[in-house]
């Protein structure tokens, strides 16, 4: 009787640790631990059109960038973007600090170039928050033609900070964005 039961509860152990490594299997295999982070588009305002966030990592993948661009009218003409950054560790990954750079341009509904030029952005891996500025892309309305107007970044990069400078930068995909303004 005693063989019997202790053959039982062998079998009760073996499908418990069955069950949690499929799902540790699959849980690691979805994507990596970083994609859960609370996504921007929880911000996102009525009057406000954004991009589909996206995940870059660089080319050796030991650098990892989110990052989202809108345009809005909420607080005045803008458009804005979101980054997070983080590093890549042996087993997981890590948030960390970066710069973001790039160009942009905004355009109104007659492909007239409303302002542009580069920015820089500081990212602070320290907080569970995606960093967003709409201060570098705010822009005067001053009677333009009222109608859709045009966000673009291009040539952007995330490139981590400190001691993990030497890392690869991701290179963020171009973004456009189009929002009713004015």
């Amino acid at each position: 009787m005693l063989v019997v039961h202790r053959h039982v509860k062998t079998i009760k152990m073996i499908r418990v640790v069955a069950a949690v490594c499929m799902t540790v299997a699959a849980t690691a295999a979805a994507a990596p631990s970083h994609t859960g982070s609370a996504a921007p588009t929880a911000r996102q305002a009525i009057d406000e059109t954004c991009t589909p966030e996206t995940d870059t990592y660089s080319s050796d993948r030991w650098t990892s960038a989110r990052w989202q661009s809108c345009l809005s009218t909420y607080g005045g003409p803008h458009g804005s973007f979101q980054a997070k950054c983080w590093r890549g560790q042996t087993i997981g990954w890590s948030q960390m600090n970066c710069t973001v750079t790039g160009r942009f341009e905004i355009r109104d509904g007659q492909e007239n170039l409303v302002k542009s030029g580069d920015f820089g952005l500081g990212y602070n891996g320290l907080i569970d928050e995606p960093t967003l500025t709409t201060n570098a892309f705010r822009f005067n309305c001053d009677g333009r033609t009222h109608g859709q107007f045009t966000f673009k970044t291009f040539d952007t990069k995330a490139q981590l900070t400190g001691s993990y400078s030497h890392y690869q930068a991701a290179e963020i995909p171009d973004t456009t964005v189009t929002h009713t303004m004015c």
